[in-house]
This record gives C-alpha cells, sequence and structure tokens, in this order.
C-alpha cells in the first residue's frame, strides 16, 4: 500500500535541522538515533554541522540515492519550494510538520493550493501540513519534534489517529502511564491530501494493530469513513470535538475544520459500530476498556475487598446500564469449602474479612465458571508493604483466568501513589483506580460486543452513496405537495384520501365526494407550520363552513382531505448532509415535534431491523407499546413507511428535505396515514 513508505521507509531525510539548542528539527534526528531506526536518517539545514556525531548536510542533492520518506519542518513559506525539491529527486512521500497555513489565516490558503498543485504533479503522498508526523515502534520510526524514550513508549497493538498535536502529545504521554502499549501513531494535521480515511484503512489492515482511536474535529468524507468502518471488525474509538458554536470556531483556527451537525455523525457512528466518547480520559479509559475479552451479556459478577466500595459498584452497574449477575449455591458452598463462612451469600460479593490474598485467584477462578456471569468486576484496596507482592501476583493469574474462560475481569485498585504506579504496568490487564470506570469498561465492552453487529447490516444494505450526478434533476421545476402525494403513492406508503384545486369554486364538489368532515389547506406556499400561518382548517362539517374556510384563508391553491381521527402522532423526515448523505428522522410529531425532540436517525439506506431500532430507541416509544391503558400502536405500519422513504430515496436521491407530519399511527393491525408532506429537491 502507499500509506507503508511513511511508516517502513528505508531512509528519511529531515528538512530544518541545525545545532542550535531551540532547533526543533534536529530533535526528530534524535528520536530516530535514540529509537534505533535501522534505515538511514539525513539532516538537511542551511548552517550545516553535526548532531551526535552525524553531519548536517545543506543540500539534499548531497544524498545520493532517493530517500524513501522527507519530513520538512521550516516557516511554511519556504515548503512549496523544498517539495519541489523533493519532487525532482523523485522522492513520493512527505510529511509536512511546519504550521502557519490555512490553520493561522485564510490568505496562508494560498500556500497549501500551491503545495497541492506541486504534489499532484509530481505524484507526492503529503501528511500534514501542521502536524507531529507519525510513530511506529515496531520500526523505530519516531518523527515528532518532540522528545520521546524508548523506555517510556510501551509497544502494543494500540494505534492512534489525531488531528490535532495536542491529542497526539497526551496520548503518547499517557498510553505507557496507563499501561497501553502503542503500536502506531499519526497525526494528521490540517489533512491537506491525507485524511483520516486513509491512515484508518491502513490501520484496519494492519495485522500488528488490534484497537484503533481517532480524534477529530470534523469528518472529510463520513459516509466513506462508514464504509471503511464496516469492513473491519477492529474495535474502534472516536474522541469527536468541536461540537458547540464556540469550539466550531476555535476548531476554525486550529485545524481549519468545518462543523457538521454532530446528532447525524454520532448516529452514523453507531450505525457502524464506533464508540463515541465525551473527552480524552473517556478515550483513554475506553481503549483500556477494548483491551480486556470481550463481554457478551450484560451480567456483572462484583468481588470487593470493601463493603462501601462494593456498594459504589452495584450502583455503577445500575447506572451504566448492566445488570447484576446471579452466583449460584454451588458457588456460594465452593467459596465456603475455603472456610470462609464470614462471607454472605450476595453479589456483590464481600471479602473484606478475607486476608489470604492467594485465595482470590481460587474465588475468581469460581466466579468466572459461573454461567449467569459474563464479567466481572474485582475491587481491591491494600497495603503496598504487606500485600504489594501478592497482589502483582494476583493481576497477572487474573489475565491468564480471563483469557482461559475468554471473560473480562476489570480490576479497580487502591493503594498509596509509588504502588499504583507500580501495579499499572504488572501485567497485560489495565487496571482502574475507581471502581465505577471498572463498571464503565465492561459496559465498553459490552458496547462494543453488540456494536460490532451494526457492521454487519450495514455492509449488508450495500455502500453505495445516495447522491450522484442526475440526468433527468433538470426536468423537475417545483415540488407541489401534489407531486410529493404522487411521489409517495409509488412507494405504497398511505395517504390519507385528498383532492387538490385551484378553483375554491370547486371545493363543495370534491368535498361531497370524499365526505363530511374535512380538512382545508393552503398549498400555494411554503409554510412550514401551516398551524400557525392559518394555512390549515381542521374538522369542516358543512359546505358554509367550507366556503367561509375558503374565502378566509385565501389561498391560490387548495387541498381537500377526509378529516381522520386522531391516534399516534409521529413525524418521518428526509435530510440530507454533505458529509454522510441522506439521513432518515423518527420521532413524535404534530405541532410539539420542535418542543419535544425526542428523535433517532439513521444514515440511509434502511431495513425493517434498522427501523425497528430507531422506534425503540426514543425515550417515548413506551407510548407506542401501549401505556396507562392505550392500546399498542401499529408499528409494522410506521416501519413500512421507513423502509418505503429508504426505497424512494435510492431512486430518487436528488430529493433534498422531506418532512411527513403528522403521520397518524392506529392501534395494532389498523395501520396509518400521512396527512401532510412538504418536500424540497437540491439546487444542483
Amino acid at each position: 500500500m502507499a500509506m507503508d513508505t511513511f511508516f517502513n521507509p528505508k531512509s528519511i531525510v529531515v528538512f530544518g535541522v541545525s545545532e542550535s539548542p531551540k532547533n526543533l528539527g534536529k530533535i526528530i534526528i534524535e528520536n530516530l538515533l535514540n529509537f534505533k531506526f535501522k534505515g538511514e536518517c539525513f539532516g538537511i539545514g542551511s548552517s550545516g554541522g553535526y548532531i551526535k556525531g552525524k553531519k548536517i548536510l545543506t543540500d539534499l542533492y548531497e544524498i545520493e540515492q532517493t530517500p524513501d520518506l522527507a519530513v520538512i519542518l521550516v516557516p511554511a513559506i519556504h515548503v512549496p519550494s523544498i517539495i519541489e525539491k523533493c519532487g525532482k529527486k523523485g522522492i513520493k512521500h512527505v510529511i509536512i510538520e511546519s504550521g502557519g497555513f490555512s490553520e493561522f489565516s485564510e490568505e496562508r490558503k494560498d500556500l497549501e493550493d500551491q503545495i497541492k498543485d506541486i504534489a499532484n504533479t509530481y505524484k507526492i503522498k503529503v501528511i500534514g501540513p501542521n502536524c507531529f508526523g507519525v510513530i511506529n515502534l515496531e520500526k523505530g520510526v519516531v518523527l515528532p519534534f518532540f522528545i520521546l524514550t524508548p523506555d517510556y513508549m510501551k509497544k502494543g497493538n494500540v494505534s492512534i489517529i489525531s488531528q490535532s498535536g495536542g491529542v497526539f502529545y497526551d496520548t503518547c504521554m499517557i498510553s505507557s502511564c496507563e499501561n497501553i502499549g502503542l503500536q502506531k501513531v499519526i497525526s494528521i494535521g490540517n489533512k491537506l491530501l491525507i485524511n483520516e480515511n486513509e491512515c484508518l484503512e491502513y490501520l484496519i489492515n494492519d495485522k500488528n494493530t488490534g484497537i484503533i482511536g481517532l480524534y477529530l474535529e470534523h469528518f472529510s468524507d463520513g459516509k466513506a469513513f462508514m464504509n471503511i468502518v464496516a469492513s473491519s471488525e477492529k474495535p474502534i474509538v472516536l474522541l469527536k470535538a468541536n461540537r458547540s458554536h464556540k469550539s466550531q470556531e476555535i476548531a476554525r483556527f486550529h485545524t481549519s475544520a468545518l462543523a457538521g451537525d454532530d446528532r447525524i455523525a454520532f448516529a452514523a457512528m453507531s450505525q457502524v459500530g464506533v464508540i463515541v466518547v465525551d473527552s480524552f480520559y473517556d478515550f483513554i479509559d475506553t481503549i483500556k476498556a477494548l483491551s480486556l475479552k470481550i463481554m457478551k451479556g450484560r451480567k456483572v459478577g462484583i468481588i470487593s475487598r470493601s463493603g462501601g466500595h462494593s456498594v459504589l459498584a452495584a450502583d455503577a452497574v445500575e447506572k451504566h446500564g448492566l445488570h447484576l449477575a446471579s452466583f449460584s449455591q454451588k458457588f456460594f458452598s465452593e467459596v465456603k469449602k475455603k472456610k470462609l463462612n464470614v462471607i454472605r451469600s450476595t453479589n456483590p460479593l464481600d471479602i473484606g474479612d478475607v486476608y489470604d490474598l492467594d485465595l482470590y485467584t481460587e474465588i475468581l477462578e469460581m466466579a468466572f465458571k459461573e454461567d449467569d456471569v459474563d464479567g466481572i468486576a474485582f475491587i481491591i484496596t491494600y497495603s503496598a508493604e504487606s500485600d504489594g507482592i501478592k497482589v502483582k501476583r494476583f493481576i497477572q493469574n487474573a489475565d491468564r483466568l480471563s483469557h482461559a474462560f475468554n471473560k473480562p475481569v476489570a480490576l479497580s485498585i487502591i493503594t498509596n501513589k509509588k504502588e499504583w504506579l507500580d501495579i499499572r504496568n504488572a501485567g497485560a490487564l489495565p487496571v482502574f483506580l475507581d471502581c465505577d470506570r471498572a463498571i464503565l469498561a465492561l459496559e465498553r465492552s459490552y458496547k462494543f460486543h453488540r456494536l460490532i453487529d451494526q457492521r454487519k447490516i450495514f455492509k449488508s444494505l450495500g455502500n453505495a452513496r445516495l447522491y450522484q450526478t442526475l440526468k433527468y434533476k433538470k426536468e423537475i421545476k417545483s415540488v407541489t405537495l401534489s407531486y410529493v402525494f404522487n411521489m409517495l403513492k409509488k412507494y405504497n406508503t398511505p395517504l390519507g384520501e385528498f383532492r387538490l384545486t385551484k378553483d375554491k369554486n370547486e371545493l363543495p364538489y370534491l368535498a361531497e365526494s370524499i365526505g363530511y368532515p374535512v380538512v382545508l389547506k393552503n398549498v400555494s406556499q411554503d409554510i412550514i407550520h401551516k398551524t400557525d400561518a392559518k394555512g390549515v382548517i381542521l374538522n369542516i362539517e358543512n359546505e358554509g363552513q367550507l366556503k367561509i374556510a375558503a374565502e378566509n384563508m385565501g389561498a391560490t391553491e387548495y387541498l381537500v382531505q377526509r378529516f381522520y381521527p386522531s391516534g399516534f402522532e409521529i413525524i418521518i423526515g428526509i435530510k440530507f448532509d454533505k458529509n454522510f448523505g441522506h439521513v432518515i428522522v423518527f420521532g413524535f410529531g404534530g405541532i410539539y415535534t420542535e418542543i419535544i425532540k425526542d428523535t433517532s436517525m439513521r444514515i440511509l439506506p434502511i431495513n425493517d431491523e434498522m427501523a425497528q431500532q430507531m422506534i425503540e430507541e426514543l425515550k417515548g416509544s413506551i407510548i407506542l407499546k401501549g401505556f396507562r391503558g392505550k392500546k399498542e400502536a401499529d408499528i409494522d405500519a410506521i416501519k413500512r413507511i421507513m423502509v418505503g422513504l429508504s426505497d424512494m430515496i435510492l431512486e430518487n436521491p436528488y430529493i433534498h428535505e422531506l418532512d411527513l407530519n403528522p403521520v397518524i399511527v392506529y392501534e395494532k393491525g389498523c395501520g396509518a396515514l400521512i396527512i401532510d408532506a412538504r418536500m424540497n429537491i437540491m439546487d444542483i
């Protein structure tokens, strides 16, 4: 793959190197030497000199061969000319770590355009600008311009993609503290020519990467991102920033991020099994959680040396949507055979009076054998002086048992500062300071187990984009209500009986043909809220009322519709998002739609199963299932409408927005009716 050279180069040249103590370029050379990069590395700087006995060259052409990779760290204004030199030398991979481009000001975008043109001319792959480069610990490729040391960086299977240099740095610093082994780390900066999607695809295909973490401020191509994720079974964690209006402005001057609708982004990530987190703390803890064995059910066994922490852990189980497992009588009998009669037969299991820590391994093994237990939280508070060696041995045993039974154990360990720092690196298992974080780790493990199935559903529906060049777009001149209703009819969506006319004298005849009572609507103008604009009159019972209503409305086109009995009112809509394509929205409808805001979303296309998931996600879905004496709504009818709209958009991708509001849903078996609709089309 073309990306592989960034991580496995045989030779590297760094531009912007000098002997000065303040020089950042020389740190890159020093990192390569300290991490024992096996290839050749060259430093280039106008002043020449030496770094650790290695000569600093003054010109690229002093290097006889063509380096595989160039790293540029010079003032932004000089970068285009250096890219040109790289192109002429035949270098095909370049990392621009220099800042001062479009993240600094709009005027500097011209520099990026120059770089793009030169890179395209010479077919050069470029990461950056405004980045910290890449790290591949396996090969000693360590290219940030901050100092790193081999004894501090732990090798492992976690790879990171970061749009922020600061988050890149923090991840390098904190990962080893938290016993997280890194494989590859990529800083993508302004994403001029290589974005997160190319990096993600590379890491998904990288056999040494097991878990992927991303920090992003915006998606370059959301639908492509989803398709790439769906091709993998690897756990992926996303820390998405740039959510508030204020942070969007900050990000604009950070890495040229453009704001999107995060509710759509989060729905999209859920659809392809990406775990989205809210903070850097959550980001690190979730990566730790996903290094545990995957939890395949909700039931947790809690074993605690502290009674107070066992209560806190039980609260955390409920808070995070998990359940307490039921230990069997056989389990308690086996425990008591160990002369532990002081233990109460409960979950959480309080082992505060058990002072022989070697018994902890036996108790843990018994708990793993329980059929009702999907995962275990084990909480230990101890004195380093008396129990330190035994706890370290227990951690190793817990890791062994977790693998043997293929179930996760999340360890919460409380001790003194020095011991805590030692204990985090005692074995392969991550440890958590707080029992709440240990329970949350189990929840994240279970969440991934559930979300991975979403990828299979998404993949089964195909990954074709829903927006494409359309031959027949120009034939559509306007979108009237009659046009919308006629289109909906083709896709077997249930419509209330209606008639259209521009002649108000025809209204009595049309009303008679439908049968009173009727509804009169003004469809001559683009009214979103017809009720507010007096564009709809309900329950008209005779011709006299109809004539008065039409006179007061003063429309140029009218719709007469049968007045249907009330039922559950819902809204189903379509929205086109430039990043993810068409999105379907489902929620409670009627005049309170914008106040209640209880909605769920999916990126199209969807199937029956996904429609069911959307319905169940609503906080008020219990109302549709029958509540306080009301009968269950016809949920199958709702799903048919949603899937019908998905099919309609596949064949008519020029639709930009569509609102069906309200849709009246009757009791189970009695169907649903679309009462009103509104559509606009793309201005292509």
